[in-house]
Protein backbone atom coordinates (compact mmCIF):
# COMPACT_ATOMS: atom_id res chain seq x y z
CA UNK A 1 0.00 0.00 0.00
CA UNK A 2 2.73 2.24 0.69
CA UNK A 3 3.79 1.90 -3.31
CA UNK A 4 -0.25 3.47 -4.06
CA UNK A 5 0.59 6.18 -1.58
CA UNK A 6 3.46 7.38 -3.46
CA UNK A 7 2.08 7.03 -6.75
CA UNK A 8 -0.91 9.02 -5.78
CA UNK A 9 1.41 11.89 -4.00
CA UNK A 10 3.53 11.88 -6.87
CA UNK A 11 0.23 12.15 -9.13
CA UNK A 12 -0.59 15.24 -6.91
CA UNK A 13 2.22 17.08 -7.71
CA UNK A 14 2.37 16.16 -11.66
CA UNK A 15 -1.14 17.68 -11.54
CA UNK A 16 -0.52 20.62 -9.73
CA UNK A 17 2.57 21.30 -11.83
CA UNK A 18 0.45 21.01 -15.09
CA UNK A 19 -2.08 23.06 -14.08
CA UNK A 20 0.39 25.40 -13.23
CA UNK A 21 1.89 25.43 -16.65
CA UNK A 22 -1.41 25.54 -17.85
CA UNK A 23 -1.79 28.72 -16.40
CA UNK A 24 1.79 30.69 -15.92
CA UNK A 25 2.88 29.90 -19.49
CA UNK A 26 0.07 32.38 -20.30
CA UNK A 27 -3.14 29.63 -21.37
CA UNK A 28 -1.47 28.03 -23.76
CA UNK A 29 -2.98 24.40 -23.72
CA UNK A 30 -0.60 21.50 -23.19
CA UNK A 31 -0.42 18.73 -25.33
CA UNK A 32 -2.86 15.97 -24.72
CA UNK A 33 -0.75 12.98 -24.02
CA UNK A 34 0.72 14.97 -21.54
CA UNK A 35 -3.08 15.79 -20.04
CA UNK A 36 -4.22 12.33 -20.76
CA UNK A 37 -1.38 10.86 -18.74
CA UNK A 38 -2.97 12.34 -15.49
CA UNK A 39 -5.52 9.93 -16.22
CA UNK A 40 -3.29 7.36 -16.20
CA UNK A 41 -1.87 7.62 -12.83
CA UNK A 42 -5.57 8.29 -11.16
CA UNK A 43 -7.59 5.97 -12.23
CA UNK A 44 -5.41 2.66 -11.34
CA UNK A 45 -4.09 4.58 -8.05
CA UNK A 46 -7.93 5.39 -7.19
CA UNK A 47 -9.07 1.81 -7.76
CA UNK A 48 -6.05 -0.15 -5.91
CA UNK A 49 -7.16 2.06 -3.12
CA UNK A 50 -10.60 1.64 -3.28
CA UNK A 51 -10.45 -2.14 -3.44
CA UNK A 52 -8.10 -2.42 -0.45
CA UNK A 53 -10.17 -0.56 1.78
CA UNK A 54 -13.48 -2.93 0.64
CA UNK A 55 -11.19 -5.65 1.37
CA UNK A 56 -9.86 -4.30 5.00
CA UNK A 57 -13.84 -3.58 5.43
CA UNK A 58 -15.02 -7.11 4.65
CA UNK A 59 -11.85 -8.22 6.54
CA UNK A 60 -12.84 -6.83 9.47
CA UNK A 61 -16.42 -7.01 9.93
CA UNK A 62 -17.10 -10.55 7.96
CA UNK A 63 -19.76 -8.66 5.28
CA UNK A 64 -19.31 -5.58 2.21
CA UNK A 65 -20.38 -2.34 3.86
CA UNK A 66 -23.46 -0.49 2.20
CA UNK A 67 -22.97 2.70 2.93
CA UNK A 68 -19.96 5.10 3.10
CA UNK A 69 -19.99 5.25 7.09
CA UNK A 70 -17.11 2.39 7.31
CA UNK A 71 -15.31 4.79 5.24
CA UNK A 72 -16.02 7.99 7.50
CA UNK A 73 -14.93 5.82 10.67
CA UNK A 74 -11.38 4.70 9.06
CA UNK A 75 -10.95 8.17 8.62
CA UNK A 76 -12.09 9.61 11.67
CA UNK A 77 -10.10 6.86 13.89
CA UNK A 78 -6.95 7.08 11.84
CA UNK A 79 -5.97 10.65 10.92
CA UNK A 80 -5.47 13.52 12.34
CA UNK A 81 -8.00 16.55 12.37
CA UNK A 82 -5.50 18.82 10.74
CA UNK A 83 -4.46 16.19 7.88
CA UNK A 84 -7.82 15.79 6.89
CA UNK A 85 -8.70 19.12 6.71
CA UNK A 86 -5.43 19.68 4.97
CA UNK A 87 -6.22 17.23 2.76
CA UNK A 88 -9.91 18.47 1.68
CA UNK A 89 -9.09 21.57 1.23
CA UNK A 90 -6.15 20.99 -1.42
CA UNK A 91 -9.25 18.60 -2.88
CA UNK A 92 -11.71 21.47 -2.99
CA UNK A 93 -8.73 23.21 -4.77
CA UNK A 94 -8.53 21.04 -7.72
CA UNK A 95 -12.30 21.14 -8.04
CA UNK A 96 -12.22 24.77 -7.74
CA UNK A 97 -9.94 25.21 -10.86
CA UNK A 98 -12.42 22.69 -12.65
CA UNK A 99 -15.00 24.22 -11.94
CA UNK A 100 -14.04 27.37 -14.31
CA UNK A 101 -13.91 25.04 -17.03
CA UNK A 102 -16.09 26.00 -20.08
CA UNK A 103 -17.72 23.32 -21.73
CA UNK A 104 -18.11 25.61 -25.08
CA UNK A 105 -18.17 23.67 -28.04
CA UNK A 106 -15.74 25.07 -30.67
CA UNK A 107 -15.50 25.07 -34.43
CA UNK A 108 -12.38 25.66 -36.74
CA UNK A 109 -13.90 28.28 -39.57
CA UNK A 110 -10.20 28.47 -41.19
CA UNK A 111 -7.84 31.54 -41.14
CA UNK A 112 -6.97 31.70 -37.48
CA UNK A 113 -10.81 32.09 -36.41
CA UNK A 114 -12.62 29.71 -34.64
CA UNK A 115 -16.53 29.99 -33.44
CA UNK A 116 -17.41 29.11 -30.52
CA UNK A 117 -20.98 28.41 -29.07
CA UNK A 118 -22.19 30.03 -25.58
CA UNK A 119 -25.52 30.32 -24.27
CA UNK A 120 -27.03 28.96 -27.92
CA UNK A 121 -25.62 31.68 -29.72
CA UNK A 122 -22.39 31.47 -31.96
CA UNK A 123 -19.44 34.00 -31.18
CA UNK A 124 -16.50 34.42 -33.86
CA UNK A 125 -13.15 34.07 -31.94
CA UNK A 126 -9.49 34.61 -32.31
CA UNK A 127 -6.70 31.82 -32.88
CA UNK A 128 -5.34 33.23 -29.04
CA UNK A 129 -8.69 33.38 -27.65
CA UNK A 130 -9.39 29.31 -28.72
CA UNK A 131 -6.19 28.64 -27.42
CA UNK A 132 -6.59 30.28 -24.07
CA UNK A 133 -10.11 28.53 -23.93
CA UNK A 134 -8.55 25.28 -24.65
CA UNK A 135 -6.16 25.60 -21.69
CA UNK A 136 -8.90 26.39 -19.88
CA UNK A 137 -10.58 23.51 -20.88
CA UNK A 138 -7.69 21.34 -19.80
CA UNK A 139 -7.41 22.62 -16.82
CA UNK A 140 -10.85 21.59 -15.95
CA UNK A 141 -9.93 17.90 -17.16
CA UNK A 142 -6.93 17.81 -15.22
CA UNK A 143 -8.44 18.97 -11.30
CA UNK A 144 -9.92 15.66 -12.08
CA UNK A 145 -7.20 13.11 -11.94
CA UNK A 146 -5.70 15.84 -9.37
CA UNK A 147 -9.00 15.42 -6.77
CA UNK A 148 -9.06 11.89 -7.09
CA UNK A 149 -5.54 11.18 -6.37
CA UNK A 150 -5.88 13.45 -3.08
CA UNK A 151 -8.88 11.12 -2.07
CA UNK A 152 -6.59 7.62 -3.03
CA UNK A 153 -3.57 9.38 -1.11
CA UNK A 154 -5.62 10.14 2.29
CA UNK A 155 -7.41 6.89 2.10
CA UNK A 156 -4.25 5.09 1.84
CA UNK A 157 -2.54 6.89 4.51
CA UNK A 158 -5.70 6.08 6.95
CA UNK A 159 -4.97 2.09 5.40
CA UNK A 160 -1.49 2.19 6.12
CA UNK A 161 -2.19 3.65 9.48
CA UNK A 162 -5.14 1.13 10.71
CA UNK A 163 -2.72 -1.58 9.43
CA UNK A 164 0.29 -0.44 11.59
CA UNK A 165 -2.06 -0.35 14.58
CA UNK A 166 -3.36 -4.06 13.32
CA UNK A 167 0.74 -5.05 13.94
CA UNK A 168 1.68 -3.65 17.19
CA UNK A 169 -1.68 -5.20 19.07
CA UNK A 170 -0.88 -8.62 17.38
CA UNK A 171 0.99 -10.05 20.01
CA UNK A 172 4.60 -11.39 18.80
CA UNK A 173 5.39 -14.86 18.07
Amino acid sequence: MRWVRRIALAEIVWCAGLLAASTLLGGIPLPTPIVMSAFLLALPVLGVTVFAARRLEIRETGRAATSGYWLWRLLRETMPGWLLIASLLLFVGFWVVGAFYMGSSVKELGAGTYAVQNHGQWTVISKAQYLHLKAQQQRGFLSVPGGLCVAAAVLSTALLRREARREAVRPKS
